[in-house]
């Protein structure tokens, strides 16, 4: 009877453990922007836990159905929408006049939605898994601390709460000013508010994930730290002797089998059964050997990981490369647009009548979304690639450091080869650079054209 009882209890302690018990992971972080993703139609996956022999709790994406239904149904409401608009339009343009500035607008962000909505059908849908799992080993290897974790899914939620919670509003603002009547047209207007929040949430998906590399390359860093604080280096103490003290290197059975099949970080890291030979010798080569070799083998460790972060920058820009491309295209535009309703507007002195709502005052809220997330973009690619050129000068550091023994000294030197050779680099699918660069080429281009514009407009 008792072994019944406790089988239950096992029964029960376990099924209480999956459902309820907080995961501190990669996977656990993303929950918030994963079902906002889902209704949006950005995300057709589905997190699957699962509870292996060893009775941890694993976790798989996998396609799904609901997901892809979803994104076939904003694909068809964008473009019945869109189609229904421009049948309207084409009726009424022998009687009205048409802002073809305001269609480009148009145009350009449903270009932006939609091709983010089949990129993550065709292509999203199959990396976002292992980019995901990668950054999940490379956490576990590196031992990244609870709270960091914590404090990612704290900060992601409340960009997840501001930035909805502002585009209600002006959503809602914009209806009800420049709306006055809920007709058919009112309600067949709308799908171009839905362009621009799967727009948004794309680029949260972008910036959120170029962060956790940033951070992931901080913590790389961090191994480097006796380059920055050479008081507190030791030569009793090896330089990544840290590194074989965090969880993932000391149970070796919670990685060597895994699907991220790092084969030469196995076979690097299983050579210190090689010191067991080495201690045949004599007392003190062999400690001096050992040493060496642990030396050399922590600084191979964290080359392949340095490897596996710039493989998963890459993809990440691969992925988001064209939606990052046609969204710049859109900023551009929309910020030219709405600065020269906004010029016109003050000439025509609108501020005592009813349309300094719909032709000031909402062009220059536009403005600052669109600019924001431009500058968002910017900010977080270039504070990446800036803590992963850090590397560089770290390691440059260390072969500097006088009791540095000639085998590590080497490897540090091959691996600052790597670093110099392989840099991450995020780009709008190869056409140009994201950096601060780009943000202020961005600028003079918009009051170049702001200036034609505004005098065409004149005209």
């Amino acid at each position: 009877m008792c072994s019944v009882f406790e089988e239950l209890k096992k029964f029960l302690n376990m099924t209480i453990r999956v459902k309820n018990v907080k995961k501190v992971d990669i996977f656990s972080n993303i929950i918030p922007i994963y079902y906002l993703s889902k209704l949006t139609g950005l995300s057709p996956l589905s997190l699957a836990y699962t509870y292996d022999q060893q009775r941890r709790d694993t976790v798989t994406m996998k396609t799904s159905i609901f997901g892809v239904l979803c994104n076939v149904l904003m694909l068809m409401w964008i473009t019945g929408d869109q189609f229904y608009m421009f049948l309207t339009n084409h009726k009424s343009s022998a009687s009205e006049k048409t802002n073809y500035i305001m269609e480009l607008e148009s145009v350009t962000d449903i270009i932006c939605a939609v091709s983010s909505l089949i990129m993550s059908l065709i292509r999203i849908r199959k990396e976002m898994y292992k980019n995901l799992y990668n950054i999940f080993v490379v956490d576990n290897l590196l031992d990244t601390k609870c709270d960091i974790l914590t404090r990612n899914e704290k900060y992601l939620r409340i960009q997840l709460v501001s930035l909805t919670l502002i585009a209600v509003i002006i959503y809602a603002a914009d209806i009800l000013v420049m709306n006055s009547d809920f007709s058919l047209g009112t309600l067949c207007g709308l799908s171009i508010y839905g362009c621009f929040f799967i727009e948004l949430v794309t680029i949260m998906q972008f910036v959120n994930l170029v962060s956790l590399l940033k951070q992931k390359f901080q913590i790389l860093n961090s191994y480097f730290g006796s380059a920055e604080n050479p008081t507190h280096h030791r030569t009793d103490n090896n330089l990544w002797e840290i590194l074989l003290q965090t969880p993932g290197f000391r149970n070796e059975d919670n990685w060597k089998d895994d699907a991220l099949q790092m084969e030469a970080l196995y076979q690097a890291l299983n050579r210190r059964n090689y010191s067991k030979i080495i201690l045949q010798d004599s007392t003190s080569i062999s400690t001096q050997n050992s040493w060496l070799h642990k030396e050399k083998i922590r600084c191979r460790a964290l080359r392949i990981i340095w490897d596996v972060l710039c493989d998963i920058s890459s993809s990440v820009n691969s992925m988001y490369g064209l939606q990052i491309l046609l969204f710049t295209l859109s900023a551009f535009i929309k910020i030219t647009a709405n600065l020269s309703y906004c010029i016109v507007s003050q000439k025509a002195n609108v501020w005592a009548n009813s349309k300094f709502y719909s032709e000031f005052l909402d062009p220059i809220i536009w403005i600052l979304m669109t600019f924001l997330q431009l500058f968002w973009i910017t900010v977080t690619c270039s504070r990446a690639c800036g803590e992963a050129n850090r590397s560089v000068t770290l390691l440059q550091k260390l072969l500097l450091l006088p009791e540095l023994q000639p085998a590590t000294a080497a490897e540090i030197q091959l691996f600052l080869h790597q670093v110099r050779d392989r840099k991450p680099k995020f780009t709008a699918w190869e056409f140009f650079t994201i950096n601060y660069s780009f943000l202020g080429s961005t600028v003079g281009a918009i009051a170049t054209y702001l200036v034609i514009l505004v005098q065409m407009q004149a005209n």
